[in-house]
């Protein structure tokens, strides 16, 4: 591909995940107000669904062109980009106030999630497919999986009433078509600009010559972290700090449980003997390291984001 689209793609995705970042913290946060759902509840399963459809896109895809490393490292680096860049960043652009609800529930699910994948594929043992050593991420593991994400839902959508009555009241009489609409608009903005600023960089990376694991866990689990990435800044700018945290733990918990879960189950995949020894663990850092500095200090701190 010409230097030249490749630019363009990267410019005009830029754009689109902007436009979408607006409208989809904007459109989500007051529709749940009119609704007196708690923006945390928004964050943590439509906002984190709608961003993490990237991943269960890219992956898919790969899974389906029998490309499992883009697959697994796809996810593996997004939820390493979500915590370590995404929330990261937010946090050192504005301090993140954590709810008492995401230190018992949904931090603890997001650390649940990554001790799953982390220990899911070892049953079963190594096998031997060509050159390499892999592990197995089978149907039946798939499953597991996609029944931890229904339960995980369940018990969200538990205590997802709880908003403000006097805002629920006001903001009940605003036409909630319109803010809908605006939602919807918001997630096809971050879908077609994450894609097309994703498949610029894939381009460009293959012009250079990187392996496909490289690319699956650096240019495409960045490139499909964007709409994390964007509509987390967006939103602790506007003063909607629980849509920025439940956005990155929401994503992080359907990336694993529901995209691999999914994927999985249409065709197993391979994950690499290297990605369970070095990326696997980076992941189950940084996930335990985000809860453990949550539970001690009850927010997150510019300090702390850096």
């Amino acid at each position: 591909m010409d230097i030249f689209l490749i630019i363009l793609q990267l410019l005009f995705g830029a754009v689109g995940l902007h436009f979408g970042a607006e409208w989809l913290v904007s459109g989500s946060s007051r529709l749940a107000l009119s609704y007196g759902v708690k923006p945390l509840i928004i964050g943590l399963t439509l906002v984190a669904f709608g961003t993490s459809a990237p991943e269960l896109t890219v992956s898919m895809a790969g899974a389906l062109q029998n490309a499992s490393d883009l697959s697994v490292g796809n996810v593996i680096g997004s939820n390493i980009a979500n915590i370590g860049l995404v929330l990261g960043l937010s946090a050192t652009i504005k301090p993140i106030y954590i709810e008492p609800k995401v230190f018992k529930r949904d931090l603890p699910a997001m650390l649940f999630a990554a001790l799953l994948i982390a220990v899911l594929p070892f049953i079963g043992g190594p096998v031997e497919q060509g050159e390499n050593v892999v592990f197995m991420l089978d149907r039946w593991k798939g499953v597991i999986l996609l029944v931890t994400i229904c339960v995980i839902l369940f018990l969200m959508f538990r205590s997802a009433r709880g908003g403000d009555e006097e805002d629920r009241e006001k903001l009940s009489r605003r036409n909630r078509a319109a803010l809908a609409g605006l939602t919807l608009l918001g997630f096809v903005g971050l879908l077609l600009g994450g894609k097309l600023f994703v498949d610029g960089a894939v381009e460009a990376a293959e012009m250079l010559g990187v392996p496909q694991l490289v690319i699956g866990l650096t240019v495409l689990a960045v490139g499909t972290s964007l709409p994390e990435l964007a509509t987390s800044i967006v939103a602790i700018l506007r003063g909607e700090s629980a849509i920025s945290l439940g956005n990155v733990v929401g994503s992080n918990i359907f990336n694993v449980c529901m995209v691999l879960g999914l994927v999985s189950l249409v065709a197993p995949l391979a994950i690499d003997a290297r990605v369970m020894k070095f990326d696997m663990i980076v992941m189950l850092g940084f996930s335990a390291g985000v809860t453990a500095l949550a539970w001690h200090g009850k927010k997150l701190s510019r300090i702390e984001g850096l």
